[in-house]
């Protein structure tokens, strides 16, 4: 169900932005799905004046506009027949967006013009496009169409649980949110104006089901008169996903939503006999509904008929045979309740899925059905005008008392360890509209209002109370334990588990290493790695410090494997080193080695054998950078001593280094006795998970239009890191541009020194809208161009 953000601050104070009352619903027991704004593309229409107009010396059909926008008087080419000095309208100026369409300053047949006036087609706020949209005389120049309008709206999509059909409509949602915010909330007005001649001399209703209509009501309104809805309702319709159709069914539509509880309306002069009959159909009848099909009914469902023929599917949908149309004058409205099992069975039978048999199917209260029958009555006589008739036609056969819950303080206590007040168990109650009718003793008694059907038992008030109180707000009495940083074991055990399945095995050595070992590395003297920590006893000086890097070690662990025969290795270690810099206690780190030599895969005689290269190294880190939460990482030139130069990297994440990799020099590995290429990486396990704990996640739906593909290849100086060259594309349109993929990089041949060429696929993607060949042709032009001003491709 959507409900709007505007419309719910017509029943209580506002006080949160949408996001906060997303959170605050859904904490209340509302899930909020999805948060939409809406009218974002008219922000940038302005409302304006046209101060002067003058026929187009080239063409007939144009006509030259003077246009003030409260702040210029601009020159406005425009071709619609119904513009006149002196209108408020809707300036679209240049560099706006409308749709796939930008507005851009052009000349017309030798005529500048600087924006555009709109239709309402054009604007997508109707399918209007007779001529330009007119606004009101008091329209304001210079203030954007979306707050003037009241369009700058954002909707919830949220997920209403079965049990609770109170909040299928925006006056229940307002009600709950109200009670948790303690705001006041502002009731409805139902006061309508009857006629002197009375409903029955016109009309008559009979109950022939009463154990499937459990309520019926009708009222009858003459002389109304079928138009356009006002723009303020036909907005706040299309804010919730419905189309408007008249000022007369789209007040039964606004009433639905607002209230929860749907009407149908129909043409009086069409129904036979002057007569409803609720009834079960008979089997095989034939029902024309207003959706254009025609149903073969069974003698199980129940229908609303006249004298002669079935004029609505009860609860699910209406007949084309009696529905509103632009001839129709006087109107029947229904309100009614049907057995939610019964309009269940009908609607899953007929595949019918409509927002009055969803509401219907969830158990509504009877007793609602007259305060919708009244507020719309309401609605069309001040927007269509008419006589409403006198008094109403009811069956109610199954009225009922109100149900009385009793609730205990010292259960309250027993359930939440809350040691609240009666004052406060009735000030949380009645702020739901329970009414407060005796207490005895430790005993509190509340009368249930009749559109809480599932305020039954003691047990539900205790709920209610909690979740007013606030979930949050209950003192926890028992202490966290802090005995291991669950975070780090848990990732820990997920990074070896994808290694084990890459092919990797893991090794374990001595914490213990010999100095000696990173002069063989050549780490330069000032490296933070030199400043080990010495063990003041130890078994010799092979094992005289505690080690400050893992390679060494996975190096010797290769050389004996190969000096074993076995040759073809994925190892890896994940352990603490230990460094010590001005202070006297170690500071201990979690690093992850990984070294890869030999063949890529065991031979398989279909295959040609293939050696592990650089690029299966960098493979595995981008396999596990995504699980260790690490996005929009940036390769640079590495600058460790033991790697072969333009052939390794360092691997920097929010600018920091976290990792490097690389394939092993040749004279270095040689000092290991090793004699073929060896690839290795390092990563800073602590580092990374530290910087981790700070991110505040933040998650997207999945869009739910196509995406677009598109490739683009180009020659660029190899100097140009490839990182840049992504946020340079990104800077385009990041909303739309999702996602960015080097697929091929290729060098030598027809390619000139010092450059290469590079093949990017780009994906294309919108939450709003489908994405046109046309508009994308327009992004990619738009990098192209950024492209080649900033860094000089040459388009292949």
């Amino acid at each position: 169900m959507i409900i709007s953000y505007r419309w719910l601050q017509e029943f209580f104070a506002v006080e949160l932005s949408p996001a906060e009352l997303s959170e605050r619903m859904t904490f209340g027991g509302i899930e909020v799905e999805a948060v939409t704004p809406l009218g974002k593309e008219l922000t940038q229409i302005k409302v304006a004046e046209i101060v002067g107009k003058k026929e187009h010396p080239q063409a007939d059909k144009l006509t030259v506009c003077k246009v003030n926008d409260g702040e210029n008087l601009l020159q406005v080419v425009c071709g619609a027949a119904n513009c006149a000095v002196g209108q408020k309208v809707a300036l679209a100026p240049v560099g706006s967006q409308l749709g796939d369409y930008k507005i851009n300053r052009v000349r017309l047949r030798g005529v500048e013009s600087y924006g555009m006036l709109c239709s309402e087609k054009e604007l997508g706020i109707s399918e209007d496009h007779e001529g330009i949209m007119i606004l009101p005389p008091d329209a304001p120049p210079g203030q954007d169409l979306a707050s003037y309008l009241q369009l700058d709206d954002t909707v919830f999509e949220v997920e209403i649980t079965p049990n609770r059909p109170d909040l299928l409509g925006i006056l229940g949602i307002a009600r709950d949110v109200a009670a948790l915010l303690d705001k006041p909330l502002k009731e409805l007005d139902y006061s309508i104006a009857e006629g002197n001649d009375h409903i029955k001399n016109h009309l008559a209703l009979e109950n022939l089901a009463p154990d499937l209509c459990t309520r019926y009501t009708a009222r009858m309104i003459r002389g109304v008169k079928i138009k356009e809805s006002p723009s303020w309702l036909k907005r706040k319709l299309v804010a919730v996903g419905l189309r408007p159709i008249n000022n007369v069914v789209d007040i039964t539509n606004y009433v639905m939503i607002e209230m929860g509880h749907p009407l149908h309306a129909f043409d009086y002069n069409l129904i036979k006999g002057r007569k409803i009959v609720v009834r079960r159909a008979r089997e095989q009848e034939k029902f024309p509904a207003l959706d254009e099909q025609t149903y073969i009914l069974r003698s199980a469902d129940l229908v609303i008929a006249d004298t002669e023929k079935p004029v609505a599917l009860a609860g699910i949908i209406g007949g084309e045979n009696s529905h509103i149309t632009e001839q129709t004058v006087d109107v029947v409205i229904e309100a009614a309740n049907f057995l939610y099992s019964s309009i269940r069975k009908t609607a899953s039978y007929f595949m019918i899925a409509t927002d009055s048999s969803y509401r219907f199917e969830r158990d509504l209260a009877d007793e609602t059905a007259d305060l919708a029958s009244r507020r719309a009555c309401q609605l069309i006589l001040d927007l269509a005008g008419g006589e409403l008739l006198q008094d109403k036609l009811d069956s109610f056969p199954g009225s009922k008392e109100p149900v009385i819950v009793s609730l205990r303080r010292s259960r309250v206590k027993s359930f939440l360890t809350l040691d609240l007040t009666s004052e406060e168990l009735i000030n949380y109650l009645s702020r739901l509209h329970l009414s407060h009718v005796r207490t005895e003793d430790d005993v509190l008694y509340f009368s249930i209002p009749s559109f809480r059907k599932d305020l039954a038992r003691e047990i539900d008030l205790i709920e209610e109370v909690i979740r007013l109180h606030g979930y949050n707000n209950v003192p926890t009495f028992m202490k966290t334990q802090n005995i291991m940083d669950k975070h780090l074991f848990y990732t820990r055990r997920k990074v070896k588990n994808i290694l084990v399945d890459l092919g990797f095995s893991e090794v374990i050595n001595w914490n213990f290493a010999d100095p000696a070992e990173l002069d063989k590395l050549k780490i330069p003297a000032d490296d933070p790695r030199r400043h080990f920590v010495t063990i003041k006893n130890p078994l010799g000086s092979s094992y005289s410090i505690m080690r400050s890097m893992l390679l060494p070690d996975l190096l010797k662990n290769a050389r004996y494997n190969i000096h074993h025969g076995q040759k073809d290795l994925k190892l890896f270690e994940m352990a603490k080193v230990f460094t010590r810099h001005q202070t006297k206690l170690a500071r201990e780190k979690y690093h992850l080695t990984g070294l890869e030599t030999g063949r890529c895969d065991p031979v398989f005689w279909r295959e040609h054998e293939r050696q592990v290269d650089f690029f299966d190294i960098k493979g595995v880190v981008e396999r596990l950078l995504p699980v260790l939460g690490c996005s929009e990482v940036e390769f640079r030139s590495s600058t460790e001593s033991f790697y072969q130069k333009n052939l390794a990297a360092d691997v920097f994440w929010k600018d920091k280094k976290i990792l490097d990799i690389g394939k092993i020099d040749t004279q270095i590995a040689e000092t290991y006795e090793i004699e073929r290429p060896v690839f290795v990486f390092n990563l800073d396990l602590s580092l990374i998970l530290s910087e981790v704990k700070k991110l505040q996640y933040e998650y997207t739906p999945v869009p739910k239009f196509p995406a677009i593909l598109r490739d683009l290849s180009f020659v660029v100086a190899k100097n140009i890191p490839l990182a840049e060259i992504e946020r340079t594309i990104y800077q385009v349109d990041a909303e739309i541009i999702q996602k960015i993929e080097l697929y091929d990089q290729y060098e030598g041949g027809n390619i000139q020194e010092n450059y290469r060429s590079l093949t990017f696929s780009l994906i294309f993607n919108s939450f709003t809208k489908t994405l046109t060949d046309e508009y994308i042709n327009n992004i990619v032009n738009k990098v192209i161009t950024k492209l080649q001003d900033d860094f000089q491709i040459e388009m292949r």
